[in-house]
């Protein structure tokens, strides 16, 4: 089912382009078949493909993905930090180079970056309502922190107000 959803909306991009399937292909480098086994739900798109789209069109990733939002990412958008995937900052001979190093020649196998992909996304349904729960906390504690320095204010106000009062 996911599959044939990030077809649908895959297609809708394309057309939105005014592309055709040999176009978009060519511009991948990748048989026209590619383009229509994604469309038709059979693969999903690999992740060099879904990074071309978002530098070259705007493609919003998390919509292609999960149908939330909007096909494209506006400049602000992109200004505001979001991000279509999100790069690591790697340096040769760190302790986290040889994991980054397999993983990203895992990716390279089809089957695994397909799965990966599926998985990724399982997680992000699985755990959305605990994402919205922790935002929805984190804005409450921030109110709360902010209502905390308006009395502190209001308070040291009030003791500065009765200090001139006693003064005169």
């Amino acid at each position: 089912m996911l599959k044939q959803d990030v077809g649908i909306r895959f297609k809708s991009f394309r057309v939105s382009q005014k592309k055709a399937q040999h176009i978009l292909a060519g511009e991948l480098k990748v048989h026209q078949s590619t383009i229509t086994n994604i469309e038709h739900g059979t693969t999903f798109p690999k992740i060099s493909y879904l990074f071309y789209f978002f530098e070259k069109y705007g493609l919003n990733i998390n919509w292609l993905i999960t149908g939330e939002g909007f096909m494209y990412l506006h400049e602000s958008d992109v200004e505001e930090g979001a991000e279509p995937i999100k790069l690591p900052h790697v340096v040769y001979g760190d302790a986290s180079y040889e994991q980054y190093s397999e993983l990203a020649n895992l990716m390279q196998v089809p089957v695994i970056e397909q799965v990966m992909l599926a998985k990724l996304s399982e997680c992000r349904v699985l755990f959305k309502d605990a994402v919205s729960e922790f935002f929805i906390k984190q804005k409450e504690e921030e109110e709360a922190a902010r209502l905390a320095l308006e009395l502190e204010d209001a308070q040291n106000a009030a003791e500065a107000e009765s200090e001139s009062e006693r003064k005169v």
